[in-house]
C-alpha cells in the first residue's frame, strides 16, 4: 500500500531531524565512508596504513631536514605524507598495469570487441566520424563485416531494400545524413530493384574490408597484443584507471615540490638571521703577522790555488836537483825554414833545457843579494 502524502511528510520530517554520528570515532570513520584508497588528496585523517607510513617517513627524514618552527614543521610534515602517497600511486600503477597484462592474455578480443561496440554505438548519429575510427582497428573491421552481413541477410529475405536497411549501409559505409538525402536503392540500379545490386554492393564492400584486414591490420593487432601481454603497450594508458593514478601521481609530485621548496626557503630566512648574532658572539680573531724569513748569508768567493813560489837553492838555478824540473815534452818535428823564422822561434818559445822564468828571476834576486 503506498503511503499517504501526510505519512511522506511525516518521514520527510524526521528525516532533517537525523544528527549522524555524535562520537569522534563515528565522525572519523562516517568522514571516511567515500575514500576508497587516499590518494586523490590527503585528508585530515588518512587510512590507518598509510598514517602509519607517514609516521615511519617522519621519523626517517627528521635528522635530514631539521625542521625548526611551526611552519617548517607543517611543511615537513606534509613532504613526508605527499612522498607517502606518491609511493602508493606508484605500487598502484605497477599493480595495475600487471593486472591489464594478465586480462590481456586472457581476455584481448573480448575486450577490444567491448571497446568497439561502445564505440559503433554513435554510429548512427555520426556516421561520418564513427566509421573512419572504425576502420583502423581490427575489431573494428570486423564489426563493419559484420554489420555487412546483416544487411545481406535482410536484402535477402525481404528481396530488396528497405528503408532501414538503406540507412544501415548508407551508415556503414561513412556517409553523412546531409549527403544521403534525395538517394536510395535505385542509385544502384535504376532498372533492378530487386536484391541483386545490393547484394553486389555487399560483396564488393566486405572483400575491400578483408584485404584491409590481411594487409596490416592483422598485424598490428597481434603486435599490440604482445605488448599488452608484457605491459608495455601504448593501450595500457588508455585505460581509465591508469590515467587516474597517473594525475594522481602528477599532483603528490607537485605538493612534493612545493613543501621541499618552502621548506628550504625558510630554513635559508633563519639561517641569516641566526648570521649577525653569531658574528657579534664569535667575533672572528685577528690575524697573525706573517713571520718575515731571516736573510740567507751570502757565501764569499772562495780563493783560487795558486802555487807556492819556487825554492832557489843558494848555488843557483844549476843547483835545482834534476828531479825538480819535469822532463819537458818532445819538440814536434818542424819542416825546415829558413834563417828569419828560426830566430824568431828561438825567441818566442822557450827552451826546453833551461830554466823557466820564475826559476831564472830567483837567481838573479839571489845573485844580487850575494
Amino acid at each position: 500500500m503506498p503511503a499517504t502524502p501526510s505519512q511522506t511528510i511525516a518521514n520527510r520530517l524526521n528525516a532533517l531531524k537525523s544528527t549522524g554520528p555524535r562520537t569522534e570515532q563515528g565522525k572519523a570513520r562516517s568522514s571516511r565512508n567515500a575514500t576508497s584508497h587516499g590518494l586523490s588528496r590527503l585528508g585530515a585523517t588518512p587510512p590507518s596504513a598509510m598514517a602509519d607510513a607517514i609516521a615511519d617517513r617522519k621519523e626517517q627524514w627528521l635528522a635530514s631536514y631539521r625542521p625548526e618552527g611551526p611552519a617548517q614543521d607543517w611543511l615537513f610534515e606534509r613532504l613526508c605524507a605527499e612522498s607517502v602517497r606518491l609511493d602508493s600511486c606508484e605500487r598502484r600503477l605497477i599493480a595495475l598495469r600487471a593486472e591489464l597484462a594478465d586480462r590481456a592474455a586472457e581476455a584481448w578480443d573480448d575486450d577490444r570487441a567491448a571497446l568497439v561496440a561502445e564505440q559503433a554505438d554513435a554510429l548512427s548519429r555520426r556516421p561520418e566520424v564513427v566509421q573512419p575510427r572504425l576502420l583502423q582497428t581490427r575489431h573494428g573491421v570486423l564489426w563493419l563485416i559484420g554489420r555487412w552481413d546483416e544487411v545481406a541477410d535482410s536484402l535477402r529475405r525481404c528481396e530488396g531494400w528497405r528503408p532501414d536497411t538503406w540507412d544501415l549501409a548508407m551508415d556503414l559505409l561513412g556517409a553523412s545524413k546531409a549527403a544521403r538525402v534525395g538517394s536510395g536503392p535505385w542509385d544502384l540500379h535504376p532498372e533492378d530493384a530487386g536484391p541483386g545490386p545490393g547484394l553486389e554492393l555487399v560483396r564488393s564492400v566486405v572483400e575491400a574490408l578483408r584485404a584491409r584486414l590481411a594487409s596490416h591490420l592483422d598485424d598490428r593487432d597481434a603486435r599490440a597484443r604482445s605488448d599488452a601481454e608484457l605491459g608495455l603497450g601504448l593501450g595500457l594508458d588508455d585505460a581509465p584507471p591508469i590515467r587516474l593514478l597517473e594525475r594522481y601521481a602528477r599532483d603528490a609530485r607537485l605538493q612534493i615540490s612545493r613543501c621541499l621548496d618552502g621548506l628550504r626557503r625558510l630554513q635559508a630566512e633563519a639561517e641569516a638571521a641566526r648570521a649577525p648574532d653569531q658574528a657579534r658572539s664569535n667575533p672572528a680573531p685577528s690575524p697573525s703577522p706573517t713571520p718575515v724569513p731571516p736573510p740567507r748569508p751570502v757565501r764569499a768567493p772562495a780563493p783560487r790555488p795558486t802555487a807556492p813560489p819556487a825554492a832557489v837553492a843558494p848555488g843557483g838555478a844549476d843547483a835545482f836537483p834534476a828531479e825538480a824540473h819535469p822532463e819537458p815534452p818532445a819538440p814536434r818535428a818542424t819542416p825546415a825554414a829558413g834563417p828569419l823564422s828560426s830566430t824568431l822561434r828561438d825567441r818566442l818559445s822557450p827552451s826546453p833545457s833551461g830554466p823557466n822564468r820564475r826559476a831564472r828571476r830567483a837567481a838573479l834576486a839571489a845573485s844580487r843579494r850575494s
